[in-house]
């Protein structure tokens, strides 16, 4: 049996040792196993074998399994050109995220839209959970911005005081002192950009709970610290608005032929990547994406300027968007 990679190999083992059951379903093949939480679909193409993870009994609530994989249609169809359409091609998905109509629609939603999710995701890199690298990150690294470095410093000067408050059993005035005194330039710089403070340590970018501001009583209203990434990552982004135009030439100077993961050739701008797990790309205008996934070559059409996200079947997390 030849596999379309080692972790199809593996999967496909890994399928035959837990497996329950198996029966057709269309062109491919559902393995029912006694894992409480994950099936297997096992497909063949040109002598290809491939075999996706499927969530537990999804098939037992769809009429379609490629809604159960995560797509819509399979590459091999006539589906519409449309936003939110998922595309299966053999383990990837691409999602067709944005079409436009020229090249000026396309700067108009970098500038409004674009620059909102790259703002979330600087968040995500700043509290160390992911890793993207993209244009922006590029962008932000270039500019030598005085406030944007002392609050770097402050920031991290505010983490490290707060950490010995937090283990400060007697006498803890000099360090609170200390650490009020840092809160207070935090607090000044917000201000200065008028950007709204998030405390503790926010699952959301912009959380529906918030502290009041209120100038005569915020320091008696502050329960909880700053979250010092958040206040970045706004400030952040609002350096990167009052570059605007400089921001969208950096990015649109990035267009070139690109190939994802040795896999998918075309000429476009990677907008963000996440190693190993999801691209964001931007094409200009019309072409074919060239694919060779194990051998098996491909061609899809995108017909007109297109942002596309582009995963790995395995790479369950991606940005809300």
């Amino acid at each position: 049996m030849d596999f379309l990679d080692e972790i199809h190999n593996v999967r496909y083992r890994l399928a035959m040792a837990l497996k329950v059951s198996s029966f057709k379903v269309g062109d491919f093949t559902y393995i029912e196993t006694s894992d409480p939480n994950k099936d297997f679909v096992i497909g063949e193409e040109e002598g290809k074998v491939f075999v996706l993870p499927i969530n537990k009994d999804c098939i037992k609530f769809s009429q379609d399994i490629k809604h159960c994989l995560g797509f819509d249609y399979y590459y091999k169809e006539q589906f519409p050109w449309k936003e939110e359409v998922k595309i299966g091609v053999l383990d990837r998905i691409i999602r067709i995220l944005k079409v436009f109509n020229d090249y000026d629609e396309i700067k108009n939603y970098i500038i409004n839209q674009e620059i909102i999710q790259y703002e979330g995701k600087d968040y995500a890199m700043l509290e160390g959970d992911l890793y993207f690298s993209n244009p922006y990150e590029e962008f932000l690294d270039k500019l030598k911005d005085d406030d944007l470095e002392n609050i770097k410093k402050l920031s991290k000067a505010y983490q490290e005081v707060k950490n010995f408050l937090d283990i400060q059993v007697e006498n803890p005035t000099p360090v609170e002192d200390i650490y009020k005194e840092i809160e207070s330039e935090l607090i000044k710089i917000a201000r200065k950009y008028n950007v709204e403070l998030d405390y503790g340590k926010s699952i959301k970018l912009y959380s529906d709970e918030r502290i009041s501001e209120d100038e005569e009583h915020v320091e008696e209203e502050i329960r909880e610290p700053i979250n010092v990434n958040s206040l970045l990552a706004k400030i952040r982004a609002k350096k990167v608005i009052e570059r605007k135009d400089d921001f969208l030439n950096f990015l649109l100077s990035k267009e070139g032929e690109f190939n994802i993961w040795g896999e998918i050739k075309g000429k476009g701008i990677i907008l963000d990547e996440m190693k190993d797990k999801n691209v964001t790309v931007l094409l200009t205008y019309p072409q074919e994406l060239e694919i060779n996934i194990g051998g098996i070559k491909r061609k899809i059409l995108v017909p007109k300027p297109s942002i596309l996200f582009i995963k790995k079947d395995s790479a369950h997390f991606e940005i809300a968007r």
